[in-house]
Protein backbone atom coordinates (compact mmCIF):
# COMPACT_ATOMS: atom_id res chain seq x y z
CA UNK A 1 0.00 0.00 0.00
CA UNK A 2 2.74 2.16 0.63
CA UNK A 3 4.57 2.17 -2.76
CA UNK A 4 1.31 2.87 -4.62
CA UNK A 5 2.73 5.44 -5.82
CA UNK A 6 5.69 3.81 -7.81
CA UNK A 7 5.23 3.61 -11.11
CA UNK A 8 6.49 -0.50 -10.99
CA UNK A 9 7.01 -2.19 -8.18
CA UNK A 10 9.33 -5.70 -8.61
CA UNK A 11 8.29 -8.78 -6.57
CA UNK A 12 8.55 -9.01 -2.54
CA UNK A 13 9.35 -5.99 -1.62
CA UNK A 14 9.67 -4.90 2.30
CA UNK A 15 8.78 -1.57 3.44
CA UNK A 16 9.24 -0.87 7.28
CA UNK A 17 7.85 2.22 9.03
CA UNK A 18 7.33 5.49 7.25
CA UNK A 19 8.34 6.05 3.23
CA UNK A 20 6.96 9.29 1.94
CA UNK A 21 6.77 9.16 -1.77
CA UNK A 22 6.35 12.69 -3.63
CA UNK A 23 6.07 14.09 -7.04
CA UNK A 24 5.00 13.24 -10.38
CA UNK A 25 7.70 11.37 -11.81
CA UNK A 26 8.49 8.25 -12.23
CA UNK A 27 9.48 5.82 -9.59
CA UNK A 28 10.29 2.05 -9.82
CA UNK A 29 10.91 -0.70 -7.79
CA UNK A 30 12.69 -3.88 -8.09
CA UNK A 31 12.66 -7.32 -6.71
CA UNK A 32 12.99 -7.75 -2.55
CA UNK A 33 13.95 -4.09 -2.01
CA UNK A 34 13.93 -3.19 1.75
CA UNK A 35 13.20 0.42 2.61
CA UNK A 36 13.85 0.40 6.24
CA UNK A 37 12.12 3.46 7.82
CA UNK A 38 11.75 2.80 11.21
CA UNK A 39 14.03 5.24 12.84
CA UNK A 40 12.72 7.77 10.24
CA UNK A 41 11.34 8.67 7.16
CA UNK A 42 12.45 7.56 3.96
CA UNK A 43 11.70 10.41 1.59
CA UNK A 44 11.65 9.35 -2.75
CA UNK A 45 10.72 12.32 -4.65
CA UNK A 46 10.89 12.34 -8.65
CA UNK A 47 9.76 15.69 -10.06
CA UNK A 48 8.15 16.03 -13.32
CA UNK A 49 10.51 14.60 -16.14
CA UNK A 50 12.44 12.75 -12.87
CA UNK A 51 13.01 9.04 -12.45
CA UNK A 52 14.20 7.20 -10.23
CA UNK A 53 15.13 3.45 -10.45
CA UNK A 54 15.82 0.68 -7.54
CA UNK A 55 17.08 -2.00 -8.56
CA UNK A 56 16.93 -5.77 -6.99
CA UNK A 57 18.01 -6.86 -3.55
CA UNK A 58 18.47 -2.80 -2.84
CA UNK A 59 18.82 -1.52 1.10
CA UNK A 60 17.54 1.53 2.10
CA UNK A 61 17.92 2.54 5.40
CA UNK A 62 15.83 5.00 7.86
CA UNK A 63 15.90 9.16 6.82
CA UNK A 64 17.29 8.78 3.26
CA UNK A 65 16.28 10.85 0.87
CA UNK A 66 16.48 10.57 -3.04
CA UNK A 67 15.60 13.66 -4.53
CA UNK A 68 15.78 13.67 -8.99
CA UNK A 69 15.28 15.93 -11.22
CA UNK A 70 16.28 13.87 -14.00
CA UNK A 71 17.40 10.34 -12.94
CA UNK A 72 18.99 8.51 -10.04
CA UNK A 73 19.08 4.78 -10.68
CA UNK A 74 20.07 2.64 -7.90
CA UNK A 75 21.88 -0.43 -9.01
CA UNK A 76 20.97 -4.12 -7.66
CA UNK A 77 22.37 -4.78 -4.14
CA UNK A 78 23.27 -1.58 -3.17
CA UNK A 79 22.84 -0.67 0.64
CA UNK A 80 21.76 3.08 1.17
CA UNK A 81 22.53 3.90 5.09
CA UNK A 82 20.80 6.07 7.50
CA UNK A 83 20.43 9.81 6.71
CA UNK A 84 22.09 9.82 3.30
CA UNK A 85 21.53 11.93 0.70
CA UNK A 86 20.83 11.27 -3.07
CA UNK A 87 20.48 14.19 -5.07
CA UNK A 88 20.61 15.14 -8.95
CA UNK A 89 20.27 18.69 -8.78
CA UNK A 90 21.74 21.74 -6.63
CA UNK A 91 18.45 23.03 -6.85
CA UNK A 92 20.60 26.69 -7.33
CA UNK A 93 23.42 28.09 -8.56
CA UNK A 94 26.20 28.88 -5.81
CA UNK A 95 27.05 32.53 -8.22
CA UNK A 96 24.61 34.69 -10.25
CA UNK A 97 20.82 34.12 -10.43
CA UNK A 98 20.07 32.10 -7.10
CA UNK A 99 16.26 31.86 -8.58
CA UNK A 100 17.60 30.05 -11.46
CA UNK A 101 17.51 26.18 -11.78
CA UNK A 102 21.08 24.52 -13.00
CA UNK A 103 20.86 21.31 -15.45
CA UNK A 104 20.50 18.33 -13.44
CA UNK A 105 22.95 15.23 -14.05
CA UNK A 106 22.63 12.07 -13.69
CA UNK A 107 23.62 10.06 -10.59
CA UNK A 108 24.19 6.43 -10.68
CA UNK A 109 25.31 3.87 -7.94
CA UNK A 110 26.18 0.72 -9.88
CA UNK A 111 25.50 -2.67 -8.15
CA UNK A 112 27.05 -3.43 -4.98
CA UNK A 113 27.90 -0.48 -3.67
CA UNK A 114 27.67 0.32 0.12
CA UNK A 115 26.80 3.97 0.73
CA UNK A 116 27.62 4.85 4.99
CA UNK A 117 25.12 7.02 7.24
CA UNK A 118 25.27 10.69 6.48
CA UNK A 119 27.04 10.74 2.86
CA UNK A 120 25.75 13.12 0.69
CA UNK A 121 25.80 11.99 -3.23
CA UNK A 122 25.83 15.08 -5.53
CA UNK A 123 24.66 15.54 -9.17
CA UNK A 124 27.26 13.76 -11.49
CA UNK A 125 28.38 11.14 -8.96
CA UNK A 126 28.76 7.34 -10.22
CA UNK A 127 30.20 5.53 -7.74
CA UNK A 128 31.23 2.23 -9.70
CA UNK A 129 30.50 -1.36 -8.51
CA UNK A 130 31.27 -2.69 -5.82
CA UNK A 131 32.87 0.55 -3.70
CA UNK A 132 32.16 1.94 -0.13
CA UNK A 133 31.50 5.04 0.75
CA UNK A 134 32.31 5.77 4.21
CA UNK A 135 29.73 7.61 6.51
CA UNK A 136 29.70 11.21 6.08
CA UNK A 137 31.32 11.81 2.74
CA UNK A 138 30.39 14.01 0.32
CA UNK A 139 30.55 12.60 -3.08
CA UNK A 140 30.75 14.71 -6.33
CA UNK A 141 32.45 12.71 -8.97
CA UNK A 142 33.03 9.38 -10.68
CA UNK A 143 34.54 6.98 -7.80
CA UNK A 144 36.52 3.70 -9.13
CA UNK A 145 34.72 -0.14 -8.44
CA UNK A 146 36.20 -2.07 -5.27
CA UNK A 147 37.57 0.84 -3.10
CA UNK A 148 36.74 2.78 -0.10
CA UNK A 149 36.26 6.23 -0.05
CA UNK A 150 35.99 8.50 2.96
CA UNK A 151 37.40 12.17 4.08
CA UNK A 152 36.80 15.54 3.21
CA UNK A 153 38.15 15.94 0.16
CA UNK A 154 37.11 12.32 -0.33
CA UNK A 155 40.03 10.08 -1.06
CA UNK A 156 40.69 6.32 -1.70
CA UNK A 157 41.25 4.84 1.88
CA UNK A 158 41.11 1.32 0.34
CA UNK A 159 41.56 -1.12 -2.51
CA UNK A 160 40.01 -4.45 -2.27
CA UNK A 161 42.34 -6.75 -3.38
CA UNK A 162 40.36 -9.49 -5.98
CA UNK A 163 41.43 -13.30 -4.58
Amino acid sequence: MKLRKCRVVGEAPTVLGRVWIHGPGEIRVGHRVVLDGRVAPIELHAMRGGSILLGDDVVIEGGASLEALQSITIGAGARLGTFCKVMDNQHHPLRGNRHERPASVPLVVEAGVTVGSRAILLPGTHVQQGATVAPGTVISRRIPPAVTVGGSPPRVIRREVAG
